[in-house]
């Protein structure tokens, strides 16, 4: 196994090698001393500040020649490292056992495909030459000549095609988008609408490009969950927070567009860069490991200190706590949202993404990330602290007017669960949640 591995960067229509990563103890994981150093020839061609930035694999390493000695791995590698249900897969298929050990043999082998412009080389080189896999009808060929699958194979969990997405690493790869317990799989509808694994088909024979995620679970909540994830992603675009595209539910399957990948009129394919506001506010360690997911406020430094546009991703940032709150969406971590990193140095929120009625969950999950101090009672954020509490230079009055004014979206919220399809005993159960920030909201100005 390689003790070395090479970031990968899709920018200008093609893929380049833009830096290396060499952990001093593999076995230590992303606990791990590191060193990151960009390519020279990457550098040389991106170092002018003009571009260092953009360029760059995080927006916290700009383009340089140094060589950053880290004492744990850079936070942008583990957006990219196998995670969740992503992870489950690449144990059982290397064999290998859990723990911190494992981290290094999952990046260079299963972060070939991850969403966003990245990739490790070696994991890309690793995949297996000559693979060959089942067809619907149970025949062996070779994935160069598969015909893909029918979405009707896909919503019946028909047994080659999971077969075909266990041998081609479909299942989650990684990445802040991908990262939950529910089973996902990243593929590419060609265009003849038959279904591929992420990374099978050249750019050219795609049509588009998908998220697939089934229930997490076998119990009727389980199923609740993901059936209402795509009437509340139609209640989010109504409420004017920013979302991609409208999400498909059928047998129990949801088909989600995916929002980093973009087609163009001659069919090349753009990658955009993304990154989550992990590893945007520098955060190189999971939750129980850093003591706790890290707060809203930190995560919204990091947002001020990096968007282009920062009083306009802090006001959507807030707007959406808001509605996960009066939604009950409580798995709301910091891998659960985003931003895209342009190739022409604009950093901005990405869509919104993974937002369900969480608080369904038969495990039982808490609010994960919170607001400091007595920013909130009881899992309760008080808007008015939050407000006099954002980072320093943000405009909080222009702010407040528009959570003031976003208080008239609010108040019309079950009528807008009801008309996107939000099955009637969520809304009932919310609706005191609702009624109750909305009021908070209208006090912002004292009305």
């Amino acid at each position: 196994m390689t003790d070395k591995a090479t970031v990968e960067i899709f920018r200008a229509g093609k893929w380049q090698p833009a830096a290396t990563i060499k952990p001093d103890a593999i076995d230590e994981g992303h606990n791990g001393h590191c060193r990151l150093e960009y390519c020279s020839d990457y550098a040389f061609e991106h170092i002018a500040t003009t571009v260092a930035q953009a360029a760059g694999v995080s927006c916290r390493y700009p383009v340089d020649f140094a060589l950053h000695d880290e004492n744990n791995w850079p936070a942008f590698l583990l957006d990219i490292l196998p995670n969740g249900a992503g992870r489950e897969h690449w144990l059982k298929r290397l064999d290998i056992s859990d723990g911190a050990s494992a981290d290094w043999p999952l990046l260079v082998n299963g972060a070939a495909f991850p969403p966003g412009n990245l990739r490790i080389r070696e994991a890309f080189e690793a995949r297996t030459a000559g693979l060959f896999a089942p067809t619907a009808t149970g025949e062996i060929v070779s994935i160069e000549k598969h015909p893909g699958f029918s979405i009707n194979d896909i919503y019946e969990r028909q047994e080659h095609f999971i077969e075909y997405a266990y041998q081609n690493g479909a299942q989650t790869g990684g990445a802040s988008d991908v990262q939950g317990v529910a089973p996902k799989f990243l593929m590419v509808m060609d265009h003849a609408d038959m279904w591929h694994a992420e990374g099978v088909l050249d750019d050219t024979d795609i049509a588009s490009h998908w998220l697939i995620k089934f229930p997490r679970g076998t119990t009727v909540d389980d199923r609740k969950i993901l059936c209402n994830e795509a009437a509340y992603m139609s209640v989010a675009a109504k409420l004017g927070l920013k979302v991609h595209a409208d999400l498909g539910w059928n047998s129990d399957t949801l088909l989600i567009p995916r929002f980093d990948r973009v087609i163009s009129h001659n069919g090349t394919v753009t990658r955009i860069g993304m990154e989550s506001l992990c590893s945007l506010a520098g955060i190189t360690k999971y939750g129980i490991e850093y003591g706790g997911t890290p707060s809203h406020n930190t995560l919204c430094v990091a947002i001020a200190r990096y968007a282009t546009y920062p009083e306009k991703e802090l006001l959507e940032y807030i707007k959406r706590d808001i509605v996960n709150v009066v939604m009950g969406n409580k798995d709301n971590h910091p891998r659960n949202t985003a931003v895209y990193r342009y190739e022409d140095g604009s950093v901005e929120l990405t869509p919104l993404f993974d937002f369900a009625p969480m608080y369904l969950d038969p495990t039982g999950i808490a609010r994960v990330c919170r607001w400091e101090g007595d920013l909130e009672h009881g899992g309760i954020p008080i808007w008015n602290r939050v407000i006099d509490a954002l980072p320093v230079a943000t405009p909080q009055e222009h702010i407040r007017d528009k959570l003031h004014e976003f208080a008239k979206h609010l108040e019309q919220l079950p009528k807008i669960m009801e008309t996107a399809g939000v099955d009637s005993d969520i809304i009932d159960f919310r609706a005191r949640a609702i009624e109750e920030h909305a009021m908070q909201l209208h006090a912002l100005n004292g009305s």
